[in-house]
């Protein structure tokens, strides 16, 4: 018998690591990454209702600077409230108008009854 013939052969790729999966890193700039489609368009109405919100905050903020009283600079805020305080108006009116209306009808179920 021939002693120290006999080596363990080892594969070429035996002593490698399997490269590892990474995820997609952001850059500084970014915060996240664009979605795709359904978390697009949940974005999407996320992103309508916050505006319409905020729209309408806008449109009641200027409607209270305009009412005070006091001068006023901003042109487009300006008449934005101007009519914003005109829709309130007549939305008073209207809810006036109404309980006046009840109140005559039920004054006269009142003098049917007697």
């Amino acid at each position: 018998m021939a002693q120290g013939g006999f080596k363990l052969k080892t594969k070429p790729n035996a002593n490698k690591t399997k490269p590892t999966i990474q995820k997609k890193q952001l850059s500084k700039g970014r915060k996240s990454f664009a979605a795709k489609g359904r978390a697009a368009s949940l974005a999407k109405q996320k992103t309508q209702t916050s505006k319409a919100i905020n729209k309408k905050n806008e449109l009641a903020v200027a409607a209270r600077a305009v009412g005070a009283g006091n001068t006023f600079y901003l042109k487009d805020i300006k008449e934005a409230g101007k009519k914003e305080l005109g829709k309130k108006k007549d939305q008073l009116r209207k809810k006036e108008g109404k309980a006046g209306k009840m109140q005559e009808r039920l004054r006269e179920q009142l003098n049917k009854l007697k």
